[in-house]
């Protein structure tokens, strides 16, 4: 019989790990919470996609790329957990985000602050939960470009 309590545990674990991998640059822990094939999608405010993966390796080398030398901060609240069935569970989280960029970068801005919910489906994939399916839709975004020197 399933523990539907410990599994939530399970699953709430995870994705502080995949906050923390994530503000640590940790890539090898954090590539390891996915499913073989996820998929992953990022919408802003309107619901207009910003970024869609179909492969772990294009989404690890993007998100590499975009955080390279940034400080951050990603936490996850109020969590609604369903089990679906004993190999796959749906997950709703609250989240907030907060990104610091270098100095002498022209390509991304000075700092992001996000809020928005995380839509995610786990799946057990060879006896570990695995991200499967990921879906961030942004409630509010405040991007702050880097001031331009006279």
């Amino acid at each position: 019989m399933l523990d539907h309590f410990a599994l939530a545990e399970t699953i709430r674990t995870s994705k502080a790990r995949y906050c923390r991998y994530v503000d640590t640059q940790n890539w090898a822990e954090f590539a390891a919470l996915f499913a073989r094939e996820p998929t992953i999608r990022f919408f802003g405010e309107d619901g207009i996609a910003l970024a869609e993966f179909d492969s772990l390796d294009e989404f690890l080398a993007a998100t590499k790329a975009y955080l390279a030398g940034a400080r951050t901060i990603h936490q996850v609240h109020n969590d609604e957990i369903e089990v679906i069935t004993e190999e796959e569970v749906r997950a709703i989280w609250s989240m907030e985000d907060y990104l610091l960029f270098p100095d002498g970068d022209d390509v991304r801005p000075a700092s992001m602050h996000g809020y928005g919910h995380y839509h995610e489906n786990w799946r057990l994939e060879d006896g570990q939960w695995r991200l499967a399916h990921l879906e961030l839709h942004r409630t509010i975004l405040e991007i702050k470009p880097k001031e331009i020197a006279a």
